[in-house]
């Protein structure tokens, strides 16, 4: 080749370089996630998710058992398993204002399928290879030119701001939030579900049978914030919760939610809470063409403070509940649960309150497992559904401490009650009658950690649940002539945390 093609050749190959590199320069590319493995020794947890204690009723009696199957002895025998999960994390970022942002997550249980295997939560039996890749999000996000709005639309996550006891989940919608001097302006819209479809939900087993659009399950909300100083703020909200798909045995549900919050610091106190009313009304509650209608409430209270060489945290959270009586009158709070094929599922909530600090008394997701996720009041109206909602008391106290810039403790106590008696209150099977206590347990717990480098920690964790007198004699497991009590709820658990 002459020196003339060579130079050509060269300054072509230059030129087709830099071409294929302005894209590349121009975004950026980043990439990040968490692995945890955690090893649990538990005498109700089985690596699922749900109620501790789920009510079995006979007549009109209502007694407790463990909602595992085959694990029905008095004495509980431990579970002990591994579970695993990854997530990771891909945005293309074009600038400040205009980015893509998707999420993954491979989560299993050591031993539990393989080889060709479709379901989630599965892929760690022996030689692997499954299918198992779940997509948690993937949204757009971007600044309008010249406004000081930014939208975000696609499968995101969502967590309300009366810290989650109404709605904490990952959905597809739009969300606008617009930045005025010291406010901020909140609106959003949610299809929690598409009643065209029906079916199993899995595989190819879902069919359209309605036009798209109708008789859906829609959440929307609008909310402002106020920054009243640098230390203080407020905001209310609204959300609205429609569900036209006959979700509770042909009921349609409309709820209308209000919140008030705020937060402070005063002096070396840092404040928090919230008053919540939830209004609206059921159609055709159970197939029967009366409508029940909804007045529930909520309220929290918490403060932290530094004390010694830790921070002291204390909270209480109210949730109204159902009496025995409802008629067309509900005065229980509703937290969003999902509701594949409208069945509602009060143990697969989509709400939470994760301030408590509890690994047992109530679904904390930032203290329970990856695939686990069990809780004694797993909703926040503390029943399975909106109809038999007992609403809690459950107040919590805590303290963290850093021992050492690499090792921590954290400890806590809670003490829940049942704030209404209604249907899922236990039976003592001696006296047949039930029992006069609503006070369902005191939880104690401990976690303590050590960073063996700057990105992974490693972790023992341990709760105790001595159960109240709410359960006494309740116990399938007991006879009339020598009812027991269900066994107190145990965990304790190794932990790896990983994150890049």
């Amino acid at each position: 080749m002459s020196i003339k093609k060579r130079i050509l050749a060269v300054a072509a190959a230059s030129a087709l370089g830099a071409m294929a590199a302005v894209p590349a320069m121009a975004f950026e590319n980043e990439f990040h996630g968490n692995y945890t493995l955690k090893y649990f020794l538990d005498n109700y947890e089985n690596g699922s998710g749900g109620t501790i204690l789920s009510p079995s009723t006979s007549g009109a009696t209502n007694h407790y058992v463990a909602p595992t199957t085959g694990n029905t002895t008095q004495n509980l025998r431990p579970n002990n398993y591994f579970e695993q999960r990854a997530r990771l994390f891909y945005t293309a970022k074009a600038n400040d204002d205009l980015k893509l942002v998707t999420g993954f997550e491979i989560d299993s249980v050591w031993g539990d399928r393989a080889q060709g295997a479709t379901f989630r939560n599965s892929g760690a039996a022996l030689e692997s290879d499954a299918v198992n890749l779940e997509t948690k999000w993937v949204y757009l996000q971007f600044k309008i030119p010249s406004t000081p709005t930014t939208v975000t639309a696609g499968v995101q996550p969502f967590k309300d701001n009366i810290k989650g006891i109404f709605a904490d989940f990952d959905a597809a919608g739009v969300v606008t939030a617009t930045k005025l001097d010291n406010a901020t302006v909140v609106a959003g819209y949610f299809r929690g579900y598409d009643g065209a479809y029906s079916g199993s939900g899995v595989d190819n087993n879902i069919t359209k049978t309605n036009v798209l659009g109708y008789q859906d399950l829609h959440i929307g909300t609008v909310a402002v914030k106020y920054a009243l100083s640098k230390d203080a703020n407020v905001g209310l909200d609204y959300y609205i919760y429609d569900d036209s798909r006959g979700t509770l045995s042909t009921s349609d549900i409309m709820l209308h939610t209000f919140g008030l919050y705020g937060d402070a610091k005063v002096g070396p106190v840092a404040l928090s809470g919230f008053v919540a009313y939830q209004g609206g009304v059921l159609k055709n509650l159970s197939g029967t063409a009366d409508s029940a209608y909804l007045n529930a409430l909520a309220y929290n209270v918490a403060a932290k403070v530094a004390v010694g060489p830790g921070t002291l945290r204390t909270a209480l959270l109210f949730t109204s509940g159902n009496s025995n009586n409802t008629g067309k009158h509900l005065t229980g709070w509703v937290g969003t649960a999902q509701s594949q094929n409208a069945t509602w599922a009060g143990n697969s909530g989509t709400c939470s309150y994760n301030e408590s600090g509890m690994m047992l008394l109530n679904r904390n997701a930032a203290s329970q497992g990856t695939t686990t996720d069990y809780g004694i009041a797993y909703n926040t109206g503390n029943g399975t559904t909106p109809v038999n909602a007992q609403g809690m008391y459950l107040y919590t106290l805590g303290y963290d401490i850093n021992v050492t810039p690499k090792a921590f403790v954290n400890t806590n106590l809670g003490l829940l009650w049942a704030a209404h008696t209604n249907s899922l209150k236990p039976y003592d099977k001696k006296t047949g009658l039930a029992n006069a206590t609503n006070f369902q347990g005191t939880e104690i717990n401990v976690e303590a950690g050590y960073k063996m480098y700057d990105n992974l920690t490693a972790k023992i964790q341990a709760a105790y649940v001595v159960l109240g007198g709410y359960y006494n004699g309740s116990s399938t497991i007991g006879t009339a002539a020598a009812p027991h009590d269900p066994d107190n709820p145990y965990t304790a658990r190794v932990v790896l945390s990983y994150a890049f």
